[in-house]
C-alpha cells in the first residue's frame, strides 16, 4: 500500500491538521489521495455524515467522496485509547477488519494518508498498539511534535520506539511554533535533528484556529519527496 502513516507525540499536536494538509497539498500535485483516521474516538457525533470532527477534516482536504465508514472503519463513543474504549462499551478492536478497510481504500485511491489515534503506542488490543498497526500497515511513518517544554524527551522516546518495531521515520514536523519563540523554542528543531538523525521536514507556526490549506502550503516539499517514486 502506497501512502504515509502520520503519527505524534502525543494527543493534541497537531496530527489531524498535518494530515489534512499534507493530504491538500497531495491534491494539489494531482495525486488520487485518500484519507483514513482508522481508529476515532469522540463524547458526541459530529454531524449528519461524520462522527468524527477529524474524519470531516480529512475528507474535505482530500476532497473525497468516501463515506464515513471508509474513513473511519472503528469508532468509539468514549474519548479514551481504543481499547479502553472498546471495553466500556461493550465492543472489540479488531485489528484485521480495519486493516482490510485501509487494503479496499489504497486500491481506490493511489496514495492514503493515514492518521494514527494518540501516540505511537497507544494501545489498540489487549496486545497490539499503534506502532503494530503501522507495521501492518507497511507505510513509512512521519511524527509530529511540538517545541514547547518536555517535547525532547517524547519525540525522542517516540522515535526509538518507531525504531523498535522496525518502521521507518520519513521526518518530524514541529508544529505550533510560537510566533515569536524563546531561544529553547527556536533551537528545538536542530536539537531534536542532533539527538534522532531524523531530519526535522516542516515548522509549522502556532495558530488559534489552524487551517489545512495554510498548512498545505508549509508540506509541499514532503508532498513531493513523498510521492518521488
Amino acid at each position: 500500500m502506497r501512502g504515509v502513516f502520520i503519527t505524534g507525540t502525543s494527543t493534541g499536536v497537531g496530527k489531524t491538521i498535518v494530515a489534512a494538509g499534507l493530504a491538500a497539498a497531495l491534491r494539489k500535485r494531482n495525486v488520487n489521495v485518500g484519507v483514513m483516521k482508522p481508529f476515532a474516538t469522540a463524547s458526541k457525533r459530529y454531524s449528519s455524515k461524520f462522527r468524527s470532527e477529524d474524519t470531516a477534516m480529512l475528507a474535505r482536504a482530500a476532497d473525497v467522496k468516501d463515506s464515513d465508514e471508509e474513513i473511519n472503519p472503528a469508532f468509539y463513543e468514549l474519548p479514551a485509547a481504543p481499547l479502553m474504549a472498546a471495553k466500556m462499551t461493550n465492543s472489540s478492536v479488531n485489528m484485521q477488519e480495519v486493516l482490510y478497510a485501509l487494503k479496499k481504500l489504497s486500491i481506490k485511491h493511489s496514495f492514503v494518508v493515514v492518521e494514527g489515534i494518540g501516540g505511537i503506542m497507544v494501545p489498540l488490543t489487549e496486545k497490539e498498539t499503534v506502532a503494530d498497526f503501522a507495521k501492518l500497515a507497511e507505510m513509512p511513518v512521519v511524527i509530529v511534535t511540538h517545541p514547547l517544554l518536555g517535547t525532547m524527551n517524547h519525540t525522542i522516546l517516540t522515535v526509538n520506539a518507531c525504531r523498535q518495531y522496525g518502521l521507518d521515520v520519513k521526518g518530524i514536523i514541529v508544529n505550533m511554533m510560537p510566533k515569536k519563540p524563546s531561544p529553547v523554542e527556536k533551537a528545538t528543531p536542530e536539537t531534536i535533528e542532533r539527538f534522532t538523525k531524523i531530519p526535522v521536514v516542516a515548522t509549522i507556526p502556532f495558530s488559534k484556529s489552524p487551517s489545512y490549506r495554510k498548512t498545505a502550503s508549509l508540506l509541499e516539499k514532503l508532498a513531493a519527496s513523498l510521492t518521488m517514486h
